[in-house]
C-alpha cells in the first residue's frame, strides 16, 4: 500500500470516530466542538473561543473527556493562558487500530468568566 493510501485509510478510520462522536453529542447532549482531522488521521475536538466563554470551554472539555474516560491535563502558559487537553485513543467499530485524538480548550487567564 502506498503512503497516500495509508493516510486515506487513517483518515477514514478517524471519520468513523467522528461520526460516532456526533451521534453521541446529539444523544447525550454533549456540547458541539470544532473538529479537525489531520493528514495522518488524528482527530481534535476544540471548544473554540468564538462560541464559548472560558467556563463553557472548560466544561465542554471536561464533559467530552468524561464521555470517553480520559483524564484532563490543565496547564498554565507563561503568556497567560490556561490549556486543557484530554488525550484519547479509540478503536472504531469494524477496525483494529486505534484512532488518536484529543479534546482541548485554551483560554486567557485574565479573560472574564461569564
Amino acid at each position: 500500500m502506498d503512503a497516500d493510501a495509508v493516510l486515506r485509510r487513517w483518515q477514514r478510520c478517524a471519520e468513523k470516530v467522528l461520526a460516532e462522536f456526533l451521534a453521541d453529542s446529539e444523544k447525550r447532549g454533549l456540547p458541539p466542538l470544532l473538529w479537525t482531522l489531520s493528514q495522518a488521521g488524528h482527530l481534535t475536538g476544540e471548544a473554540d473561543v468564538l462560541t464559548y466563554t472560558p467556563d463553557e470551554r472548560r466544561a465542554a472539555v471536561l464533559r467530552w473527556a468524561e464521555h470517553v474516560g480520559s483524564p484532563v491535563e490543565v496547564s498554565h502558559t507563561t503568556d497567560g493562558r490556561e490549556e486543557l487537553v484530554a488525550m484519547w485513543q479509540i478503536v472504531p467499530r469494524g477496525e483494529t487500530a486505534p484512532v488518536p485524538g484529543c479534546f482541548r480548550a485554551t483560554s486567557p487567564l485574565n479573560e472574564e468568566n461569564t
